[in-house]
């Protein structure tokens, strides 16, 4: 009886486990079967794009939460993880996506396919324009000293023989940093040349110092040191210092700015020559006036040398402006390549996400013509933002000019008195009637402008994210581009 209930029990056995073995085989095939293919993407754009031509096809996921500030999210090992067990992760890329690039490398070969939306359009960077609070400065500004650090000096710390900057100017050395600047702020070359040589101009074009004497144009003049003077802020933080020498006839007062003053300084600035940044005065008081002074060079410095030196800050690209999406013509080509990916992973699903694809390419067409004719049919072609603008493609692509705040990935919020007196008085000038903030933003400063100026205060959607009650209410890309559609039309009028 004994064997006969072990081999019972052994046949129990066996006769479970097969059929767990085949319940487990038949779920693994339908789930191989029923596998989505998972794609994450860090932003709206993309995501709306993807559910556009995927649906329900795919497992999608957005890493930024609705109603979340792009521009100061940070992933969470979840995110990470996400990442990691997709199979298409879609990011826009640029400064805001610094932390991509450096996940991206830490998987190996558990790399997921990739779509880098800057990289499938043509891109641009950012500009300043006229009125636009910006980070760049004319004024050589060292961050913040402080009183207790600041040394007196001695005149062979600016020991030397120097050449003014305005013979390299006129020898064509600086050309490219002029035709950056000029691109920048919107002037011509010769209005920003003019600017410089008015900036450096100087009655000296060649000194020489050693540790008692200052030589001009020939003529040698004794110094004395008189001591230093601090350059302030708007706040009375210092942020420079003159180091004042007195001369025994005129100009009274020769004063020289801590910047560049030896070949160690010059490398902390990521120059590699020596220069000087110099102050003639006849009164102490007029340093605090002094807003650009006259710029030397080592006279011993090469053409090349100078050249390098002087155009170091405009060699490299400046800030890319990411907001590629907001041109419709740009955001056809970032569907193509979502569905391009798409139809290659899952090729089962090719004809679906085809149609899809051609379907909404046929939105984004019809788009594209509302906004062309909106523009092309008003006489007004200028729009103006109380915000940050980060509309560059849009404005590009349909030949709108703009003022702003800030420019598209600024991190400022508060616009300084000056800002906003300028968007105040160029409202009130062209007859503005409507002044822009986009989505997620306090509104504090176009309301500043419209409160002012009586001009209505309008959102003009960048798209980057959703409200969480637009997300569960199903806004898309389209939705909003289309509301644009209407609030342009009442900005251009």
């Amino acid at each position: 009886m004994k064997n006969k209930i072990i081999a019972f029990v052994s046949s129990l056995l066996l006769l479970t486990s097969c059929s767990a073995n085949n319940a487990t085989k038949t779920q693994t095939q339908t789930e191989t079967a029923e596998k989505k293919l998972k794609v994450v993407t860090t932003i709206f754009p993309q995501y709306d794009f993807t559910r556009q031509i995927a649906g329900d096809k795919v497992d999608l996921k957005m890493l930024l939460k609705p109603g979340a500030e792009s521009h100061s999210y940070e992933p969470t090992p979840k995110d990470i993880k996400d990442i990691q067990e997709s199979d298409l992760f879609i990011y826009v890329g640029g400064e805001n996506d610094y932390w991509v690039e450096t996940i991206l490398s830490s998987f190996g070969e558990t790399k997921p396919t990739v779509i880098k939306l800057v990289d499938v359009v043509k891109t641009v960077n950012e500009e300043i324009v006229e009125g636009m609070e910006h980070e760049h400065s004319h004024e050589h500004s060292h961050g913040e000293i402080h009183l207790e650090d600041i040394k007196d000096r001695s005149l062979t710390d600016f020991a030397g023989s120097f050449t003014s900057i305005t013979t390299h100017i006129n020898k064509g050395l600086l050309d490219n940093a002029i035709k950056a600047h000029a691109e920048e702020f919107n002037e011509s070359f010769d209005e920003v040349k003019a600017e410089y040589l008015e900036a450096f101009k100087t009655n000296f074009e060649n000194i020489t110092i050693n540790d008692k004497t200052i030589t001009l144009n020939g003529k040698e003049e004794s110094l004395k040191y008189h001591g230093f003077e601090t350059i302030l802020d708007e706040e009375n933080h210092i942020v420079g210092v003159w180091y004042v020498f007195e001369t025994s006839s005129s100009p009274k007062y020769v004063a020289f700015d801590d910047h560049g003053i030896s070949s160690e300084s010059a490398k902390e600035h990521g120059d590699s020559i020596k220069h000087l940044h110099v102050a003639f005065v006849d009164d102490i008081a007029k340093l605090k006036e002094v807003q650009d002074s006259p710029f030397y060079i080592d006279s011993a410095a090469t053409d090349s040398e100078v050249e390098a030196m002087m155009n170091h800050d405009h060699s490299e690209e400046g800030e890319l402006d990411e907001h590629v999406w907001t041109s419709p013509i740009n955001a056809m080509e970032i569907v193509k390549a979502i569905n391009n990916v798409l139809v290659e992973k899952d090729s089962k699903n090719a004809d679906f996400y085809n149609k899809n694809t051609e379907s909404y390419l046929n939105e984004l067409k019809s788009l594209d013509e509302q906004f062309r004719e909106t523009v092309e049919s008003s006489k007004n072609k200028t729009i103006l933002f109380g915000d940050r603008f980060p509309f560059r493609y849009l404005a590009d692509e349909y030949g709108l000019s703009y003022y702003a705040a800030f420019s598209g990935c600024s991190t400022e919020t508060e616009a300084s008195p000056k800002t906003v007196a300028f968007l105040v008085d160029k409202t009130k000038a062209e007859n503005i009637p409507v002044v822009f903030s986009i989505e997620l933003s306090n509104g504090k400063i176009a309301d500043s402008v419209a409160e002012a100026t009586n001009a209505k205060r309008l959102t003009l959607y960048s798209c980057h994210n959703v409200t969480k009650e637009q997300f569960e209410n199903g806004a898309t890309y389209v939705s909003m581009m289309k509301e644009n559609v209407e609030s342009l039309k009442e900005a251009l009028k």
